[in-house]
């Protein structure tokens, strides 16, 4: 597979105060030398000439001499949570672990360029360790994430149990959560790990190749598998039985939806057979 990925920056904006210490592009609750204003402050707290404000000494109550004060900007943390299930493995109209792996480094070589670290994890039916990347603003982390996810072993008959156990790594601080998978779950499994990733800003990254719903041939016998559970059987496809797999998948969306939007999670981006990461710059400042 390609040894070296293609860097697609992506934008994205934060409704909530980081808590970083480190100098970064986001609004935090900590007083300091940045730019956005958060109101006055006496002069013996913050003795800081160049931001004395006369007049508005001159109006406070018991008098005395005050200062502007401003919020720091600062960093957060930034994780793909990666689903390495046997699905994963698909290939139709596109290499959904190509795509996997272009998207999670586009989203770490985005995050070093705003000051924010970034992390991997993954799982399938445990914690996969040979792929977790530790939270950093190294700049060879974005080609390290492409790497390992291009070069990574998806093992037969596994399904992605160990999600909530990978969710559960994530820093105790707020972070940036981009949760990407075909979202071919148990409701109590997808439930759990949304529990577990509550505390923090999730955004549900779908993975769902046309070939799986939209372009299925019209007429004739077709062999199924379920390459999670490693079950096949024949289906022969007709208008009406692919006219039922494409109205399953919209249901499907439409309960992601409503799932993401019951655990105040931000609405699920769907990538198709091709990413763009101008598209997700669009889905997460829109």
């Amino acid at each position: 597979m390609q040894s070296r990925f293609t860097p697609q920056e992506l934008y994205y904006r934060l409704n909530w105060r980081a808590h970083g210490i480190h100098a970064a592009a986001h609004q935090t609750s900590n007083r300091g030398s940045g730019l956005d204003f958060c109101g006055y402050a006496p002069f013996l707290d913050y003795p800081n000439p160049r931001r004395l404000d006369l007049r508005a000494s001159l109006r406070s109550i018991p008098r005395q001499y005050v200062v502007r004060s401003y919020y720091e900007r600062g960093a957060v943390n930034v994780y793909a949570l990666v689903d390495m299930s046997s699905s994963m493995h698909y290939t139709g109209n596109a290499d959904k672990q190509k795509l996997l792996a272009d998207i999670s480094a586009s989203i770490a070589w985005s995050a070093n360029l705003s000051g924010d670290a970034f992390g991997l994890l993954a799982s399938d039916d445990s914690i996969r360790n040979d792929l977790h990347i530790y939270p950093s603003r190294q700049r060879n982390t974005a080609q390290e994430t492409f790497s390992k996810l291009s070069n990574a072993t998806i093992n037969d008959l596994q399904s992605a149990k160990a999600l909530p156990l990978a969710a559960g790594q994530v820093s105790h601080h707020r972070s940036l959560v981009f949760l990407i998978s075909d979202f071919h779950l148990e409701a109590d499994l997808l439930k759990q790990t949304l529990r577990t990733l509550s505390a923090h800003d999730v955004v549900p990254v779908v993975l769902w190749d046309s070939a799986e719903y939209e372009d299925l041939p019209k007429w004739g016998w077709a062999r199924i598998r379920d390459m999670e559970s490693g079950h096949e059987r024949s289906l022969f496809l007709r208008k009406t039985v692919t006219h039922n797999i494409q109205a399953s998948y919209l249901q499907r969306r439409n309960r992601l939806k409503a799932m993401c939007r019951e655990y105040g999670l931000r609405s699920p981006f769907f990538v198709g057979n091709t990413y763009s990461a101008e598209a997700l710059t669009r889905h997460l400042l829109g």
